[in-house]
């Protein structure tokens, strides 16, 4: 039986575009239903509880004045992080600009990701180190990449730091993974253009996301 993926893109940073070139090469059409949305809310709505929720949207998703978050803005309520992600088992990976912009006292930093971005300095020559044998980072060695190098802020005594990403900016959390009550979660800071996210040991470290927290 085919697993139900649900991806969540684009934002004004991050145009839907850049992200749907890597997608067949992570989601095998045989294996998977893959939904693509840009409606946050389509993920609490959705009929039945998917299998997986990959995030790749911004929290602010575009410049309007006052900026709006969509992670405060009547979206994803508190009672859908421990209902369906540590209750239901849905697994949840947040990739790049996935993890910008959530408010530190948002439940999808406290109690799901444990991970979330506070800045970055301009695209530079970036390594991704990895750091830890688990099944996300199964097969995958290190690689360098022209990327924005995501600094981070996290509770990471609550997750398992699996790889570092390195620049003249010095030496970040890149890679983390974690059980969440019945939920699996992963966090990826790399990946702000379409080769980043294509480069084939990026691929082969979102495919064994995929497959670890979809428990696949």
């Amino acid at each position: 039986m085919k697993k139900l993926a649900i991806v969540l893109l684009h934002d004004y940073w991050h145009p839907a575009e850049s992200i749907e070139p890597l997608l067949p090469m992570i989601f095998d059409e045989k294996e998977w239903i893959v939904r693509v949305t840009e409606d946050p809310n389509y993920v609490g709505a959705y009929m039945m509880p998917p299998d997986l929720v990959m995030n790749f949207k911004d929290g602010i998703a575009d410049t309007s004045i006052p900026t709006t978050n969509w992670y405060t803005n009547d979206t994803w309520p508190p009672y859908v992080v421990p209902l369906l992600f540590a209750g239901g088992g849905t697994g949840y990976i947040g990739v790049h600009c996935g993890l910008a912009n959530i408010p530190a006292e948002s439940p999808v930093y406290t109690e799901l990701l444990h991970g979330r971005f506070i800045t970055h300095p301009p695209k530079c020559p970036v390594k991704v180190k990895i750091t830890a044998q688990h099944p996300v980072t199964e097969g995958v060695h290190d690689f360098e990449i022209q990327d924005e190098h995501y600094q981070m802020e996290g509770q990471w005594d609550q997750t398992q730091v699996l790889g570092t990403t390195e620049s003249e900016h010095g030496s970040q959390v890149g890679i983390w993974a974690h059980e969440s009550g019945a939920g699996r979660v992963v966090g990826i800071t790399p990946g702000h253009t379409t080769e980043v996210l294509t480069h084939p040991e990026m691929v082969k470290l979102l495919r064994n996301a995929v497959n670890w927290a979809a428990r696949r």
